[in-house]
Order: structure tokens, then C-alpha cells, then sequence
């Protein structure tokens, strides 16, 4: 459960003058950490709706693709298990992006997450994020 999330960061961050496109690896690996259905909802308007895992990896590379580069982190992890197939996480994830676009500022963002997993063929993979953005007044 723990180490699907670290994967999670490896395969979303994007180091500056890495090559936009991932490799086959990357894409099947972040693939693999889908559900066939995942839900997005909250407070981030660009990603909010119900992926297959194919939709949201070709997200992912969408919004990699805004991106000179890429730090997500995840902060204070708290794993549940309501099920033996079941789990929720929340946390803290804080993205700092670098913008490809002229004139559009960097990107410095934080959510509260809570995203939702369940075992499948002894894979624990995301089926659920919900987004709350952080106020850092």
C-alpha cells in the first residue's frame, strides 16, 4: 500500500531536461496502479471525473506534458484498513512544477488527499482521490 504511493511520486515527477515522453516501462508501471474505474473529485477543477486506468495514465502524461518539471512529495501518510481488501490513505501532497507554457507562473500546490485502494489479484491498486486544497494563509 505504502510503496504504491512512493511509486505513485517516481513515476509523476519529472526532473528538468527529461525527455517528455516516459518510457513503455513508466507507462505500464503507472498503469498497473489503476483500477479499471478510478474517481478523482475536490477541488482540482482540471482533473475531477471517472478514469479507466488508460484515461488517467494519458492524464498524467497530459499534465507532464505542461511541465519543464515536476516535484510531488506526499507528507504525513496515515494508511487505514476498514477491510482486508480495503484501504484509505490521507495525507498532505504538494506539487512544485516548473511551467512549460510562456508567461504561465510555476506551480506550487497543496492538497489533502485521501485516496481509496483495494486488493485485486493481490495488487492494491487507487480506485479513489479525493482533493481538498490546503488554505496556507
Amino acid at each position: 500500500m505504502r510503496h504504491a504511493h512512493e511509486d505513485l511520486i517516481r513515476l509523476v515527477n519529472k526532473a528538468e531536461g527529461e525527455p517528455d515522453a516516459p518510457s513503455i516501462f513508466d507507462v505500464q508501471a503507472l498503469r498497473g496502479l489503476f483500477a479499471e474505474s478510478c474517481e478523482i473529485s475536490g477541488d482540482a477543477d482540471m482533473l475531477v471525473g471517472r478514469y479507466s486506468s488508460e484515461t488517467m495514465v494519458g492524464r498524467i502524461l497530459q499534465v507532464q506534458g505542461l511541465f519543464h518539471s515536476i516535484d510531488l512529495t506526499f507528507h504525513d501518510l496515515v494508511i487505514e484498513f476498514p477491510a482486508a481488501d480495503d484501504a484509505i490513505a490521507s495525507f498532505s501532497a504538494v506539487l512544485v512544477g516548473r511551467s512549460m507554457i510562456e508567461g504561465e507562473e510555476d506551480v506550487a500546490e497543496t492538497r489533502a488527499v485521501i485516496s481509496r485502494m483495494r486488493r485485486v489479484e493481490g495488487d492494491w491498486l487507487f480506485f479513489e482521490f479525493r482533493l481538498t486544497e490546503i488554505d496556507e494563509d
